[in-house]
């Protein structure tokens, strides 16, 4: 349903947002820390000490507990999710006024800096309204060239000694080290200035260094866990390697040996972690693929551990030196070259073009308004911080912005000292802003790229997997004249779902699980497979109804897609009215987008409520938070609302007298409580995603809102839940579900997804003759041979010659023979 072109402006869309949620998680943390310790940074936005101290109490504590009493005296029997709704709005909008103070000081802090550097403060005060506008948005232009000019420049790292406070000089023991492919790249282009003497080349100071916190290492300040943990590795400290307080031998030894053990223990933590996941061992479970792979990332530790360790190599053969002098030593990065002016600014078109105009005017002509709108706010703010970056051009170039100035002095006049007083001001408000979260926001960045190659792996991983299109052959293999008996003890207390008299057969929960299988088998086949599970001719496959419908679903005007690529099937009790929909789980690449954009929302707010501290509290109002995001995204979940025409079959079939069940698998699951909550028919999925948290965002005909109650998901639909199967747990369960066992390995993440291992288990617990009819279900070879249970016992009369399994390869030899058969067969 997505073009080549929108599909790829959204691709291009993804930097923006990720930046963009980056810095906006990076403002949460500041804000919650700046809270914490009495709101120090806001009070520096000039705002007034007594007037930050009542906005903070009005925000945090006046408004909510007002909402509360007032709850109260009125009766709402709700009062408590109407104050937490309250109170987080009220906290939230405190944030956003937090969040455009710190982005209006970062820019005009930025635009001043310009200003400073030509020393044109006087001047300003003169000039009109036009000419200042004019004249600022020319400094926009200066630090979007200057900002750009050292993002673009080709980068290296040289090898720098100082002898007490004289000039730093070189080493001409180390050549330089061009830093990344970019660099050797800038080196070779013709639109490049290269720098071929040493005075041209231009310092980058650390963020340290420019805030005056730079980490000198001695032999009292030298440890382990310090060195190897800080942010940035060794080359952002310096070593004393000289003088009464020089780093001993020993103490660089340490450091080599603890660089070089960190680094391979963390390496062995990720392949151990990887062949865990893969299966038993190296020799059972990791193909030689996989093994290949594995040896490619040890190389590749191993040779940036040696890169890594060279310079700590280096700060050893300095620490010979015994003279009285303090040497230190450490290592500059250095701008080599810079672009030409119209190479900046092809770049800065270039990307505004590419990853802001191109994705919004693709959601615009895709009628999607407020995800349009959303990337127009992210990206504006986005692309200002990238061009107009004041902390960039304190590192390159050197401003005189935090020099010390006397508060006061003799002979200064009180104008002067107020002059001072507020120059501190903006420099302790810079300071502030320039330590916010420079390690917070590579964290997040970090956080949210491995999600996005997450999910474009799982994506990647459905579009090499597919067969038949979604469609398998011989998911279930039963055979009969064996059996499992009932659990003598306790089995599971809903192992029949048998409601009315004119429910599925025998309605054991086994029959609904099979028949939610059902959807992934091959329409080729699906027939057979009814009939060796419930006999010859019981239950049929009526394409006939699903065919009916889908001509008039084409002809009438449900307001959606014509096209949708949802796969249901209908399964009939021959001469009943009693008919099954069952809606297949995630099988190709458009199941996994509809997965992320149906769930997602709730997703996020069940991860964040588990984080938090007394995350429960917040439950009342979580489904109010997913409907308001899910807002931004209404176009696309429209798109993938594959329950949209389930839940008009079913209604369809109700109209003509069918007495209709719907069930499911995985997504398939999903669906069906979704479409039996808004149909109000009875649903039953199986390893499903739930919908409570989500019940606000469901839509209707011609893509109304259709929301569904809490009331309606604790009567119509119910949720089998095997342990440890991730995708059940997602969005929170309705009253009526059921806990079942998972025989897969811990290490098997996605084993106990299997409806296959559910139908063994549930067949296991519950046994497979029916407590109703006393009718007999074959055993799946499945619950043996794959998944380790028992064999089944023979029933009574049954030739016992031969064993379960032997029956089992006789009968299927290209699924379960040996080698041998599966030759005769001609497999």
């Amino acid at each position: 349903g997505i073009g080549i072109a929108d599909f790829v402006a959204s691709f291009f869309s993804v930097p923006v947002f990720v930046y963009s949620l980056a810095f906006a998680m990076t403002l949460v943390t500041s804000f919650v820390v700046d809270t914490f310790y009495g709101n120090p940074f806001i009070r520096s936005f000039g705002l007034g000490v007594v007037f930050t101290e009542w906005m903070a109490f009005v925000f945090y504590l006046g408004v909510p507990l007002l909402t509360f009493i007032a709850t109260l005296f009125m009766g709402k029997p709700n009062f408590w999710e109407i104050s937490l709704l309250t109170w987080f709005v009220s906290v939230l909008t405190f944030w956003c006024i937090f969040s455009a103070c710190v982005f209006y000081f970062e820019v005009t802090q930025c635009l001043k800096l310009e200003r400073d550097r030509h020393e044109e403060k006087d001047a300003i005060g003169q000039m009109g309204w036009l000419e200042k506008t004019r004249y600022w948005l020319g400094k926009a232009e200066d630090a979007t060239k200057r900002t750009m000019r050292i993002r673009l420049s080709g980068k290296e790292t040289k090898y720098k000694k100082q002898k007490g406070e004289e000039t730093p000089e070189y080493d001409d023991r180390h050549n330089s080290c061009p830093v990344g492919l970019f660099s050797l790249l800038t080196m070779k282009l013709p639109c490049y200035k290269q720098f071929d003497e040493e005075e041209q080349k231009k310092k980058i100071r650390t963020l340290g260094e420019v805030l005056g916190f730079t980490s000198y290492i001695t032999r009292y300040s030298w440890s382990l866990d310090k060195l190897f943990c800080r942010t940035g590795g060794n080359t952002s400290s310096i070593f004393v390697t000289s003088g009464e307080a020089r780093v001993s031998e020993r103490q660089i030894q340490s450091s080599i040996a603890c660089r070089i053990i960190g680094n391979l223990l963390i390496c062995l933590l990720v392949i151990g972690l990887f062949v865990w996941l893969s299966g038993t061992g190296m020799n059972n479970g990791l193909s030689n693929t996989g093994k290949v792979l594995l040896g490619l990332l040890f190389l590749a530790v191993v040779i940036y551990i040696a890169i890594n360790t060279k310079y700590l190599k280096e700060i050893f053969k300095d620490t010979s030196d015994q003279s009285g002098a303090t040497w230190t030593r450490f290592w500059e990065t250095r701008r080599i070259n810079e672009p030409s002016v119209t190479f900046i600014w092809f770049c800065v078109v270039a990307q505004i073009l590419v990853f802001y105009l191109w994705p919004l005017i693709s959601l615009c002509l895709q009628g999607n308004t407020p995800s349009a709108i959303l990337f127009f706010v992210f990206g504006f703010f986005s692309f200002t911080r990238h061009y107009l970056n004041g902390a960039l051009l304190l590192r390159a170039y050197e401003y005189d912005f935090f020099e010390v100035i006397p508060y006061s002095a003799d002979g200064v006049s009180d104008e002067e000292k107020a002059r001072r007083r507020r120059r501190w001001k903006k420099k302790s408000r810079m300071y502030d802003m320039l330590s916010i979260g420079d390690t917070s926001r590579q964290f997040w960045i970090v956080v949210f790229c491995v999600l996005v190659i997450f999910f474009l792996f799982v994506v990647l991983a459905y579009a090499g997997t597919q067969e038949f299109d979604g469609w398998k052959s011989n998911t279930i293999t039963p055979v009969e004249g064996y059996e499992y008996t009932r659990n003598p003890n306790l089995p599971y207390p809903t192992c029949a779902l048998r409601v009315k008299e004119s429910d599925f057969v025998d309605g054991d929960i086994a029959d609904y699980a099979f028949i939610a299988n059902l959807a992934y088998t091959n329409p080729a086949e699906e027939q057979a497979s009814l009939d060796s599970w419930f006999g010859d001719g019981v239950v049929i496959v009526n394409d006939t109804l699903v065919k009916e419908f889908r001509e008039e679903f084409s002809s009438v005007d449900f307001g959606l897609a014509s096209d949708s690529p949802v796969s249901f099937k209908l399964t009939q009790l021959v001469n009943t009215n009693f008919v099954m929909i069952t809606i297949r789980g995630t099988a190709t690449v458009l199941d996994v987008m509809a997965d992320a954009q149906l769930w997602i929302s709730a997703l996020l707010f069940q991860s964040v409520r588990e984080f938090l501290p007394l995350g429960n509290v917040f439950t009342p109002i979580l489904h109010h938070l997913v409907k308001v995001v899910s807002v931004v995204e209404t176009k696309n979940i429209a798109k993938v609302a594959y329950y949209q025409e389930t839940r008009e079959f079913a209604l369809y079939l109700m109209k003509k007298g069918y007495d209709v069940r719907v069930t499911g698998h995985s997504l398939g699951g999903g669906l069906a409580l979704i479409t039996g909550a808004q149909a109000k028919v009875s649903a039953i999925g199986f390893s499903a995603p739930n919908a409570k948290l989500s019940r606000q965002t469901f839509v209707g005909k011609f893509e109304q809102p259709l929301p569904v109650s809490v009331y309606d998901l604790n009567t119509y639909t119910f949720n089998v839940v095997p342990n440890r199967d991730p995708f059940p747990m997602i969005d929170d369960k309705a009253d009526l579900y059921q806990n079942i066992n998972c025989t897969a390995s811990a290490n098997d993440i996605v084993g106990c997804h299997s409806i296959e291992r559910s139908i063994c288990e549930l067949q296991y617990k519950c046994g497979s003759k029916s407590g109703l009819t006393n009718s007999y279900r074959p055993v799946p070879c499945e619950c043996v041979l794959d998944f380790g249970y028992p064999s089944p016992k023979p029933k009574n009369g049954t030739d016992t010659d031969s064993t379960f399994e032997d029956k089992c390869r006789a009968k299927y030899p290209c699924k379960w023979g040996n080698a041998t058969q599966k030759e005769n067969e001609g497999c």
